[in-house]
């Protein structure tokens, strides 16, 4: 029965489509909340045929790629529950392309398990019922590795169309993916220069190319109204401030403008830690608050950040493994306690931690025999998380790579020589003298 539903993968992982839309249907709150208003009112400008608003109230916090999916429902008046609906058809496929993508580089044991371990991923089941770009991020993914896959290792041009097709929507969902495509085409067009084997680094461009050409109208409209060239967004001053504070008892996470400390772990607000946020950032906020257009605010978050990290580096430091511990393990958080989710927090982190340091241990190793289409994968992914790293981050920039760090584990699992975890075959322990063992690093007391 496995064997041949294992062939079927649609069919196979079918039962999570329900099940996510019950996890939907059970936590969704009414209204909407947080980022979902800006996603929805971007849908709502797309539909009324503009994407951001004028001068000097320019807004960019996030590409176009999630508002356009939602421009549908927002035509049609349709409540936020139906569109957050489309999380569970995401997330299902997500993992449907996971399990095909693993078939290309394992066997159905370690693929079913690994697919598995996605589909009831706490962390992704917990962004379900928010209209957040994750869910559809981590699809995005799964579709990129699945058709990257197929093109490195069946070499037809209609596969790596695919693949460049889904990364272009990628970096219009994610606008920090943008700054991956500029940063690894450089890295690739060096190596082709020095390197041999030229087709496998000239595939990985082809792909990077169209994915950027996909981004071309986007960039476009940003250079249009802000006369600037490949400007992605606004939202990386703001974010890279915080990561440069240089006071002690902050950890590089986001905090809002006007200093209320309202982020997560919201039920620990306190009026001290709101006073103690106002007299370290009031006069920075009042400076770049002067200003009312909005490019130029970002502009002078990203100029004081960057005196802080001249000013404080180790300080600047510190907050990045701050940022790798959130996307982790979801803590450290400014001027806040704990609640009782981060023991499963640790958990997930930590496995996924040694997991990935094993890994990073067979891939060095073996890199030689390391098939390039898993090393274009790990170049993305590795500067994707570099570059988060040095923004504020927090569990949610880790998921949304899972497929790719699941991807990666199960190529070198079915590759690597199997560990035995029993001992080696010896006679019957009952018919061994203990004497005979005290040689062995067995030390019998005298009775």
């Amino acid at each position: 029965m496995f064997k041949k539903l294992s062939r079927q993968p649609f069919l196979m992982f079918l039962p999570f489509l329900f099940y996510y839309a019950y996890v939907i249907v059970h936590n969704r709150q009414g209204g909407l909340h947080g980022d979902e208003i800006r996603y929805v009112n971007f849908a709502d400008h797309l539909i009324h045929g503009f994407y951001s608003p004028p001068q000097p109230f320019i807004s960019l916090w996030n590409g176009p790629g999630y508002p356009i999916l939602l421009m549908p429902f927002g035509w049609w008046h349709i409540a936020p529950l139906y569109q957050t609906l489309t999380n569970a058809l995401f997330m299902y496929l997500a993992v449907v392309f996971l399990y095909k993508s693993l078939r290309l580089v394992c066997n159905t044991n370690i693929a079913f398990t690994l697919s598995l371990l996605l589909a009831i991923y706490p962390n992704a089941l917990a962004m379900l019922s928010l209209l957040y770009t994750e869910t559809l991020t981590t699809l995005l993914v799964s579709v990129f590795v699945y058709t990257s896959g197929l093109y490195y290792l069946k070499g037809k041009k209609g596969y790596g169309i695919a693949g460049g097709l889904t990364f272009g929507f990628l970096v219009l969902t994610k606008i920090i993916f943008g700054y991956v495509i500029i940063i690894s085409a450089g890295i690739l067009v060096l190596a082709l220069v020095v390197k041999k084997r030229r087709a496998n680094y000239l595939n990985a461009i082809k792909i990077l190319s169209i994915a950027f050409l996909i981004t071309l109208p986007y960039l476009f409209y940003t250079w249009h109204i802000t006369g600037r060239v490949f400007y992605w967004g606004n939202s990386g001053g703001m974010s890279l401030y915080w990561m440069s504070t240089p006071y002690d008892n902050e950890f590089g996470d986001w905090k809002v403008p006007d200093l209320s400390n309202s982020q997560y772990p919201t039920q620990f607000r306190s009026a001290e830690a709101d006073s103690l946020l106002k007299i370290n950032h009031t006069k920075d906020i009042a400076y770049i608050n002067q200003h009312t257009n909005n490019i130029i605010r970002d502009d002078l978050y990203k100029q004081i950040a960057i005196q802080n990290i001249k000013n404080h580096p180790v300080k600047f430091i510190k907050n990045c493994i701050n940022n790798i511990s959130r996307m982790l393990f979801n803590f450290p958080y400014s001027y806040s306690s704990q609640d009782a989710s981060i023991g499963r927090s640790i958990v997930i982190g930590s496995s996924i931690l040694w997991a990935a340091i094993m890994a990073i241990a067979l891939t060095f190793v073996n890199w030689r025999s390391i098939a390039f289409g898993v090393k274009f994968l790990l170049l993305i992914t590795a500067l994707y998380l570099a570059l988060s790293t040095m923004l504020s981050a927090y569990p949610r920039q880790l998921d949304v790579v899972v497929p790719v760090l699941f991807f990666w584990f199960a190529y070198l699992a079915q590759r690597v020589n199997r560990i035995s975890m029993r001992f080696k075959e010896t006679a019957d322990l009952d018919e061994i003298n203990l004497a005979q063992l005290t040689g062995e690093g067995i030390q019998v007391e005298d009775q």
